[in-house]
């Protein structure tokens, strides 16, 4: 049973990344047997799962292809994002197409009890859309324990901690719940269905009001112990102040959005957005030294990261897609150049194809990843 629920994964997972559209191609992409995939895609047809579409026509003699794809009546799915500022959640289908999109700033005054309930009412509103829902999917900020469906303890994130979130949310909603990092989350999206489809090791970079990042290494989500990455707290200062999580140093406190915004207003003495910061960097050179300054030292971070880990590709996300190209092209050039192994591999320095919204299309990757896995059945 088990080898059937990771085959028929396989086959939602080329049909709906459009890897493959015909029994052939399934077969071939999947080193199944034609009986096997016809048999997959029988049921599959029958349960509403897959459509047939018009045939392909060959140049050579033979039965023409028909064409495959995942079924508009095909179960769906929910992701919620969230956030220190706000949650959102989404209805979306295998082929992470959106259907619906909502969300909710959270207040001040969000407790424990309000924040659970603005994300009934995202997750309520949505079922009462559609029915025919395989699971739900969060990505959260961390830290978390993923295995335990565990929200930790969020630095500045209204006094929550340590709720079991899958637990609560499948006991309401009598469906499977995945939680993972935002980040995480991201780099689910991306593997699957962005940028990074063709790379076995990268690495997504969130930067925000704090820095994050989800890794994968031979194509397997790095997952240690079921703690996400926390690469915001990497010291690059033995004797600088202390961050949030009583290291001295962290990489946050220097190239995280807040840090740099913070940085601008105190040298030039204007509020303006981190966007605005990015957009005027090109004409005001007292911003474009800070911004140049911040992006220097995450830069000197990510090489360390290098070293150590070697991916193919780093993708900036969150607001980091916001990081004028110029900057990202000096990242690219220095982590190439003084990388220890030099020019025998190169590595790409790209923004997320999803932009700022990786982390709630990744949500629903978390429930999709398990599907194409096997874990869930439809």
């Amino acid at each position: 049973m088990k080898i059937r629920r990771t085959n028929r994964g396989e086959i939602l997972r080329l049909l709906a990344t459009e890897k493959a559209n015909t029994r052939v191609e399934l077969a071939k992409a999947s080193k199944l047997t034609k009986m096997s995939v016809s048999n997959i895609i029988d049921e599959f047809l029958s349960n509403d799962i897959v459509v047939e579409g018009e045939m392909i026509e060959q140049k050579v003699r033979g039965k023409n292809p028909v064409f495959l794809s995942i079924s508009p009546k095909a179960p769906k799915i929910i992701g919620v994002l969230i956030a220190r500022e706000y949650c959102s959640a989404i209805l979306c289908d295998m082929n992470l197409k959106i259907i619906i999109e909502k969300t909710v700033t959270l207040s001040k005054s969000t407790n424990v009890d309000k924040w659970l309930q603005v994300i009934y009412s995202l997750i309520d509103d949505l079922l009462e859309q559609e029915k025919n829902i395989c699971g739900i999917g969060v990505a959260s900020i961390g830290p978390l324990d993923v295995k335990k469906g565990l929200i930790l303890s969020p630095p500045r994130f209204y006094g929550i901690s340590k709720i079991v979130i899958t637990n609560v949310l499948e006991s309401r909603y009598k469906l499977p719940v995945y939680l993972d990092h935002q980040y995480n989350s991201a780099a689910k999206a991306e593997k699957l269905f962005g940028i990074a489809e063709q790379y076995s090791s990268f690495m997504f970079v969130g930067v925000t009001d704090g820095i994050g990042a989800g890794i994968y290494q031979r194509n397997h989500l790095l997952q240690s112990n079921g703690l996400g990455s926390e690469l915001g707290h990497m010291s690059i200062d033995y004797n600088g102040a202390k961050c949030d999580c009583s290291i001295p140093g962290c990489i946050e406190n220097y190239a995280s959005t807040a840090a740099i915004v913070k940085e601008v207003a105190k040298k030039t003495g204007r509020q303006i957005s981190f966007e605005e910061c990015c957009r005027e960097s090109a004409s005001s050179g007292a911003i474009d030294v800070i911004v140049s300054s911040a992006i220097d030292k995450l830069t000197l971070c990510l090489t360390g990261v290098v070293n150590l880990l070697n991916p193919e590709l780093i993708i900036l996300g969150h607001d980091g897609v916001q990081i004028p190209g110029r900057y990202l092209s000096e990242m690219e050039e220095y982590i190439n150049l003084h990388k220890l192994s030099g020019d025998y591999n190169h590595i790409s320095v790209k923004k997320s194809g999803f932009g700022e919204r990786a982390q709630l299309l990744g949500s629903a990757c978390n429930v999709i990843d398990a599907i194409f896995k096997g874990n869930i059945t439809i």
